[in-house]
This record gives C-alpha cells, sequence and structure tokens, in this order.
C-alpha cells in the first residue's frame, strides 16, 4: 500500500505540474465560464434596449422628393429608405413600431434615390413599396444573420390583414386577441420526462466520452513512458509492479476527474449567477436530478476505472510511445460504439438495445445512466448492473497488473495482446 501511495503521489504531481495540463484546464474554465456569462450579460443588456424598440414618433412635414426623417430619441435608431409608390403605407411611425425597430425613416421620392441612400450609408437598407403585399429589398451587402426583411414582411402581412378587416367592418384587435387564445392543458407524467431529462442525460454522456477520449491516451502513455526511456529497468528493482500500474491508471483517473468538476463547476456556479439573465433557459441542463447524479457517479466512474485499466493494460503491451495509439484503437473503438449505442438509445430509453446494453459492463455506464435519467428501470436491475461492472472493474485492474508484470519481463519486444493472456493462464 505504501507504495501504491508513493506511485499515485508521484504521478498525480506529474499531472498537477505539467503547464500544459494546467493551462489546458485554466482556458476551458474561462471558456465555460465565458459561454455562460458573455450571453447571459448580452441578453441581460437586452432587456434594456428593448423598451426604446418599437417606439412611435412624429414624422415632420416635407415636401415631395424631400428626405424626411424621425426625430432623433433616446436610444439608437436604425436608419431606412423608403418609397412608397402609392401611398400603401398611411402611418410609416405605426408601421416602424409594428416591426419592433426603433426606425428613423428617410422617405424618397424614386427608386434611384433609394439606391443612393444605401449606396452612400445614409441608410442601411431600403424599400420600394408598391403596395402592402409587393416591394423591393435593397440593401448594400447582405449579412447571414439579417432579419430585415422577414421582419418588414411580417409587418406588412399584419397591416394588410387589418386594413382588410376594418374594410369589412371588423375590428383586428379583436380578430388577433382570437387568435392568440390558447388553450389552457396540465401535464402529468407518471413516469420520467424524457423531454425534460434529454438536456442533462446527454452531457452527462458527452463528458463521460471526453473523458475517455482525452485520458485513455495519456494514461496509456503514462504507463508506457518508463518502458521507453528505460527507466523501467531501476522501478521494477524498488517498487512492485501491480502498485506501479495502479498508481498510473488511478492518477491518471482522478487527474481527469478534478479537471471535468473544475470545469462544470466553474460552468454550474456561473450559471447560478447568470440565471436571471437566461431566464431559466438552461435549467433543463444544470437542473439535474439526484439519483441521476448518484447513477453518474456510481457508474460512471466505474465504466471510466474500466475502460482506464484497460488503457493502462493495452499501454503495457507496447515499449514505444509512438506504438500506443496503434495498440489503443480497439478499446477506442469498443467505446465508440457504447457511446454510438448511447446517443441512439436517447430516443428510445425503454427499448431493447438500451436495455440490454445498461447490463453489459462495457456500455453500462451509459446504458443504466440513460434508463434512470429518462426510461423505468427496477432497483434489482440497477444492483446486478452494478455489481457486474463492480467485478469486471476490478477483474480489468487485476488482468491490468498481471500483463504489466509481463511486460516488464518481456521488455523491449513487441506483445500481442493473445500471446500475454496465454502467457499469464500458463503460469
Amino acid at each position: 500500500m505504501r507504495q501504491f501511495l508513493i506511485v499515485l503521489k508521484f504521478e498525480l504531481g506529474n499531472y498537477f505540474k505539467n503547464k500544459s495540463f494546467l493551462l489546458t484546464t485554466i482556458v476551458l474554465m474561462v471558456l465555460a465560464v465565458g459561454i455562460i456569462a458573455v450571453p447571459g450579460l448580452i441578453f441581460g443588456s437586452g432587456g434594456k434596449t428593448e423598451k426604446n424598440a418599437g417606439q412611435t414618433v412624429e414624422l415632420a412635414e416635407e415636401q415631395p422628393g424631400q428626405e424626411d426623417k424621425i426625430p432623433q430619441d433616446t436610444g439608437e435608431q436604425e436608419r431606412y429608405a423608403l418609397y412608397d409608390i402609392n401611398g400603401s403605407i398611411e402611418d410609416p411611425s405605426a408601421f416602424a413600431s409594428s416591426m419592433g425597430q426603433n426606425i428613423s425613416w428617410i422617405m424618397c421620392g424614386s427608386e434611384n434615390e433609394v439606391e443612393e441612400m444605401v449606396n452612400s450609408g445614409e441608410a442601411e437598407a431600403g424599400f420600394i413599396v408598391e403596395d402592402l403585399l409587393h416591394y423591393t429589398y435593397v440593401v448594400e451587402d447582405r449579412s447571414t444573420y439579417d432579419t430585415v426583411q422577414e421582419t418588414f414582411s411580417e409587418a406588412a402581412a399584419a397591416t394588410y390583414r387589418s386594413q382588410v378587416l376594418e374594410e369589412k367592418g371588423l375590428d383586428p384587435a379583436e380578430i388577433e386577441a382570437l387568435y392568440q387564445t390558447q388553450p389552457e392543458s396540465e401535464t402529468r407524467v407518471l413516469g420520467k420526462d424524457s423531454a425534460g431529462s434529454y438536456a442533462y442525460t446527454y452531457m452527462l454522456i458527452m463528458v463521460l466520452y471526453f473523458l475517455l477520449i482525452f485520458y485513455g491516451q495519456m494514461i496509456a502513455t503514462s504507463v508506457t513512458s518508463e518502458k521507453s526511456n528505460r527507466a523501467i529497468e531501476i522501478l521494477v528493482t524498488s517498487v512492485d509492479s501491480s502498485s506501479l500500474i495502479f498508481g498510473k491508471v488511478l492518477a491518471g483517473a482522478i487527474s481527469g476527474l478534478i479537471q471535468c468538476a473544475l470545469i462544470l463547476g466553474s460552468a454550474v456556479g456561473a450559471y447560478q449567477i447568470f440565471r436571471d439573465s437566461w431566464g431559466g433557459l438552461l435549467d433543463n441542463v444544470f437542473d439535474i436530478p439526484v439519483p441521476v447524479w448518484a447513477t453518474f457517479a456510481v457508474f460512471g466512474m466505474m465504466g471510466y476505472l474500466l475502460y482506464a485499466f484497460c488503457f493502462g493494460m493495452l499501454g503495457a503491451l507496447v515499449s514505444k510511445t509512438e506504438d500506443i495509439s496503434k495498440a489503443s484503437a480497439p478499446v477506442l473503438m469498443l467505446y465508440i460504439i457504447s457511446f454510438f449505442i448511447a446517443i441512439f438509445g436517447l430516443n428510445d430509453s425503454n427499448g431493447l438495445l438500451v436495455r440490454a446494453a445498461s447490463f453489459i459492463p462495457f456500455t453500462s455506464s451509459n446504458g443504466m445512466l440513460i434508463r434512470v435519467a429518462m426510461g423505468s428501470v427496477e432497483m434489482w436491475e440497477v444492483i446486478v448492473s452494478g455489481v457486474l461492472l463492480a467485478a469486471f472493474c476490478a477483474g480489468a485492474g487485476v488482468l491490468a497488473a498481471k500483463i504489466f508484470r509481463f511486460g516488464t519481463l518481456m521488455y523491449g519486444n513487441p506483445i500481442k495482446f493473445t500471446t500475454a493472456l496465454k502467457k499469464i493462464r500458463e503460469r
């Protein structure tokens, strides 16, 4: 045990003293906080500027063909050129209000004048209106996020409907209120709400995926590094091989979990600060029930350790770090299969595929998480699956220690996994 703790402490020190590890952790924490904070600040400020949007202002008197500008008020206004050929827009100020924007119209007397205003930059865009159902949108450079034309179309359609209703003696406000009336309903979910739990279940599966992808290779590299630089010749004479492999694998697993906890903790903390700005939009992502957290902690971490021992096992079979990618490919492929089963299983949490995957140790970390979060599962199923996963996890650790011991004896020679198993059985 003392040798194991020494190796574990040494390997953890290597991770936490590694500049790239620390830099990656800090950058990802800042990025996680930024992803939550920046939109929160934008949404928060958006509520303030929204008061000025769509304010109705009076048009000044104009001469035909002359520019007429809406008087500036508090708040930044958008300047658009308008040539209303047949006078279809009776009240441009009210029309701007129906667009939901704070607009300063530049009234023009010809199509050429509209184009000149847009070309010179005096107007951001322009409209040549034949009638409320036919117009031309004039813009210099149209961006991908340009929604001005759609907004104008909606306002023109609403104005046209109002005019037609008024001509028929109907009140547009009453008609609009009639269309806005929605039935009141309540939802009573007797089991699990898959739609509500989809977001955080997907997030937790992605967390496990990135942990394995990022740290699997690092664990294998850590196991192989001493063999590559020949330090293993000294280590095996003073430290038990089981202490070496367990210390290296668990150090990689612990460092990965700590980094993951810091990044997720930063995101959760930032969301708690900016929750009001988001309007509870991400509650489905961060509001995770206790049973789901417990399942993730038990099955997710045991599954992570199972694959970590597999990576360490394969790392013990090679003597050069450049051979790790080739040696670890089977384990990566196995987890990718588990990952895709989980992704497809999110749409059918009670399906046969997910139910079967929840009992197979190499896929149960994702399968059981999906069933607990989104489907129906009995307690005995959770217990049986957990026992199987724990047994395989312990077995993988023991097998990894034996293969590592055998790999040190065969140091310098390429070893196949089947050959190592055969030699271990003979012993």
